[in-house]
């Protein structure tokens, strides 16, 4: 689970800013920059995260589709589900909600059914990816990209005889060299799991002792930290302004095209994944096109043009071989098999107010 997005699109996202306003100014032709960025006009209308879907390849599939197509752009689940709120589902003809935001959408009535399996790409779909537990036929999803939560360090400030880091008790208890310059993403669900695991206790525990030892690790590993931000911390990894830091495993492949030094952990004790889904607001009334856009994406070559701008990965069989050569050499992209990967279901109400106190009392 996740409540902000990448560091990574959100720099790259004030970058597209400048330059649409460069555009906007010239042509009059394009608003953008995390807002909309419009392709042919009207048509179908997509809400994905901020800088999460390549133009260029909104473009190609208006030239080979003939539908035209427009995007605007949102920073959080917590931004979805309220727009979706707002509009009782209308607004938009497809959306990009992570896995348990796919629950709440289809719980509430704002997504629409699309039978994705009888889709004709969705032969592509990874077994993986065919009964996640939001939606266990694919009646109203479809998957897109999916990622993981570690963390990275600067491989080049470790000693010659200091073992490297290789857990999340490793993350919070880290002195020399990187204690004072470790990056944490504020991320309630994330960050509390990570500490939780760190303790030896599993997401949505009830034992109030196992609570208690996270919540006295996150007080003590606060004085370590200088940045407690999901806002460009690919950005800050890459300059050294964090040496070590929690990350989403896209963005460490940014930060690793700026410093080879960044490495990417699995730590043994369990790593959260996220999976982001294609799913048709219920108040659309373009279900058919947006139906063929879905289908479209499905296609290992589109799907991966998009893993190759965003950074990440997709559980669509035959994408790997479109992905960069630095994507699929990277182990942060492509998780090794002793990698243990937990997509987390929420939690009941009782517990998750456990997670808010203990993340106030640690961000706050």
């Amino acid at each position: 689970m996740k409540t902000s997005r990448s560091p990574a699109r959100a720099t790259r996202g004030r970058i597209s800013l400048l330059l649409c306003v460069g555009l906007i100014a010239s042509s009059g032709l394009v608003a953008c920059g995390g807002i909309r960025a419009v392709v042919g006009g009207g048509g179908i209308a997509i809400y994905t995260w901020d800088d999460y879907f390549p133009t260029a390849l909104l473009e190609r599939f208006e030239e080979e589709t003939g539908i035209q197509a427009t995007v605007e752009f949102f920073g959080s689940n917590d931004d979805l589900l309220a727009k979706m709120e707002e509009t009782g589902g209308g607004g938009y003809d497809l959306v990009v909600p992570s896995d348990y935001a796919v629950e709440i959408m289809i719980e509430r009535g704002w997504a629409q059914k699309i039978n994705a399996m009888e889709l004709a790409n969705s032969s592509n779909i990874m077994e993986s990816a065919l009964h996640p537990y939001y939606d266990p036929e694919r009646e109203y999803s479809a998957p897109y990209m999916y990622g993981t939560t570690g963390f990275a360090y600067d491989a080049s400030l470790l000693a010659a005889d200091q073992e490297p880091p290789r857990s999340w008790s490793d993350f919070f208890n880290w002195e020399t060299p990187y204690a004072g310059k470790i990056g944490v993403l504020d991320d309630m669900f994330d960050g509390v799991n990570a500490a939780l695991r760190a303790v030896g206790a599993q997401p949505c525990t009830t034992d109030s002792a196992q609570w208690a030892a996270a919540a006295n690790l996150l007080t003590d590993f606060k004085t370590r930290t200088n940045a407690i931000d999901s806002d460009a911390t690919a950005a800050r990894l890459g300059a050294g302004e964090n040496s070590m830091a929690m990350i989403w495993n896209g963005d460490t492949h940014r930060a690793w095209t700026v410093n080879p030094a960044i490495t990417f952990v699995y730590p043994t004790e369990g790593v959260s994944i996220f999976e982001d889904n294609w799913v048709v607001p219920s108040g659309s009334k373009n279900l058919e096109d947006a139906k063929v856009f879905i289908n479209w994406m499905l296609d290992p070559k589109n799907a991966a043009e998009a893993g190759n701008y965003v950074g990440f990965n997709a559980q669509i069989q035959g994408v790997y071989e479109y992905l960069d050569p630095a994507m699929q050499s990277d182990r942060a992209i492509v998780p090794p098999d002793e990698a243990k990967l937990e997509l987390v279901k929420t939690c009941d109400d009782e517990t998750m107010g456990r997670y808010a106190e203990v993340w106030a009392s640690f961000a706050g």
